[in-house]
């Protein structure tokens, strides 16, 4: 497959898909907060989402191809699993929990600079100027939304250890997921988007459930299940279409392109906000909103 057509703008549609799965995967575990922890989260949707993968590719997909896949593709495909699910998820979500949901969205929005230039150095990944314009238009209106988000309601600054807490798994949340999207370059030249997942994600639900961490995950699932049962379902149905998307938009737009389009969920979450839960629309949000546009304009989307 090395030598496989690419298709931009299929890439970027597919990076975007990914970030308003992501939006409500946000919003779903929010609303499921009161009832896991964000680790046991992450095992829940995991496992859930395998599911729903491993029955698709069973239809639609190629796994006899994973076994002529390379130790290398291999490597990568696992140090993307426990950098991107293990570590960054994990931090991301408890990092909303320490400085608000808005904040930690903030400094996320940095790690495709993180996964860009690691692509750029490892992969000769070429970034037009217009392209790294609109980069940085794109992400300067993300951090607008965000930090409107932050000051119309979103959590306090919490107390100096609880904030210095909340900044340092933002920062390792940035590392993570920049450098995960990164390691699945490799396995994008040897396999299809789909396989991929079907096989990267049920090994991410494993390599969760046999952590000290997932103890007691089952038995509270299973104990509130009329409560959760629906939410779960959807979140794991979200989660598989995110995974999906995200890797196709990695492999058709490029690592950079694909990680900035895919990190564009706060564009997605005002537009709910605003329809959903009433929430007000200021006008630094407005002017991120048009910023973000107006990057995805430079990219010739």
């Amino acid at each position: 497959m090395a030598g496989e057509a690419t298709h931009p703008a299929l890439g970027a549609l597919a990076a975007l898909a990914s970030a308003l799965a992501w939006t409500l995967i946000t919003l779903l575990g929010r609303a499921l907060s009161p009832h896991f922890s964000a680790f046991s989260l992450n095992i829940v949707r995991s496992a859930v989402g395998s599911v729903f993968l491993v029955a698709l590719a069973l239809v639609a997909g190629n796994l006899g191809s994973l076994g002529h896949v390379s130790a290398g593709a291999w490597a990568s495909l696992v140090a993307s699993v426990v950098l991107a699910v293990g570590v960054g998820d994990t931090a991301f979500f408890e990092s909303a929990r320490a400085i608000g949901l808005a904040r930690a969205m903030t400094f996320s929005t940095g790690y495709p600079l993180v996964a860009g230039a690691l692509a750029v150095w490892l992969f000769d990944e070429r970034i037009t100027l217009v392209d790294g314009a609109g980069t940085v238009v794109i992400l300067a209106g993300l951090v607008l939304i965000v930090t409107e988000r932050s000051s119309a309601g979103g959590a306090g600054p919490g107390a100096p250890g609880t904030r210095r807490r909340g900044l340092g798994l933002s920062l390792v949340t940035v590392l993570a997921w920049g450098s995960a999207a990164t390691l699945l370059k490799s396995p994008l030249r040897e396999l299809d988007p789909l396989t991929i997942q079907a096989a990267r994600l049920p090994l991410t639900a494993l390599l969760l459930w046999v952590t000290p961490w997932a103890r007691g995950t089952a038995r509270t699932a299973w104990a509130r299940r009329e409560v959760v049962g629906l939410p779960v379902l959807g979140l794991g149905a979200l989660t598989a279409l995110s995974s999906v998307t995200f890797m196709v938009g990695l492999k058709h737009a490029g690592v950079t392109l694909g990680t900035v389009l895919s990190a564009t969920s706060p564009l997605f979450a005002l537009p709910i906000g605003f329809i959903a839960f009433g929430e007000r629309v200021t006008w630094r949000a407005v002017v991120g909103a048009v910023l973000c546009v107006g990057g995805l304009g430079l990219l010739n989307l």
